[in-house]
């Protein structure tokens, strides 16, 4: 699985978990940020692919009426007694408790306490779906800015670590900015690629002055 790092704001998007959640989660440890943790004011966490598969388990699971209490019990148990990922497992809710299937797909093992009704939650179609929404929202988008007089092809990359995009100019190597909105990029990358042009256009002017010198 990728090793890229996601901050909360893709955690929040993908998982449908609200900050507070999130916060709340790696601060009693149930779902932490694997990659980084906050370490104080302004610090970010940093999830692993395998951590935003784990926090939309933990959601199912609380979506389909286990306790927060039982799903905390479970975790705990799972990451005593089991070197697999959370997000590798079928995890079966049953009435208040949790189950996880063994290698034998004909006995599960008890996580938590005893219940009645089981609904099964397939872990591999949440890591499948998850991957296809990391894919979209990772995906470049190209708007037009007009600057100098004349229109650009603008190149927004998405950086799914810190929020917000990186933004280069193909015309103009080396012309790039960041912004968080498209707004902000459209007034950060006209500023820059004035800078690239005046600095480009700075040597053929300093040219020209020495020849007619």
């Amino acid at each position: 699985m990728s090793r890229n790092g996601y901050g909360a704001r893709v955690a929040q998007e993908v998982t449908e978990i609200t900050y507070r959640q999130l916060d709340y989660w790696a601060r009693t440890g149930l779902v932490g940020s694997s990659i980084r943790e906050a370490s104080g004011r302004g610090s970010r966490r940093v999830y692993s692919f395998e951590d935003l598969v784990a926090l939309r388990v933990v959601a199912g699971l609380l979506g389909a009426g286990v306790s927060l209490k039982a799903v905390r019990r479970a975790v705990g148990y799972l990451q005593r007694h089991t070197d697999r990922p959370l997000s590798t497992l079928a995890l079966i809710p049953k009435g208040r408790s949790v189950c996880v299937l063994t290698e034998d797909r004909a006995k599960m093992l008890e996580a938590s306490s005893h219940g009645q009704v089981v609904i099964t939650i397939e872990v591999e179609p949440i890591v499948k779906s998850l991957r296809a929404e990391v894919t979209v929202i990772s995906a470049p988008r190209m708007i037009n800015v007009r600057a100098r007089g004349r229109a650009y092809k603008v190149v927004c990359t998405p950086d799914l670590e810190a929020g917000g995009y990186a933004v280069t100019v193909p015309e103009l190597p080396g012309c790039f900015t960041e912004g968080d909105s498209v707004a902000e990029i459209r007034r950060m990358v006209r500023e820059a690629i004035g800078l690239w042009l005046d600095a480009d256009a700075a040597p053929g002017k300093a040219r020209r002055a020495r020849a007619a010198g």
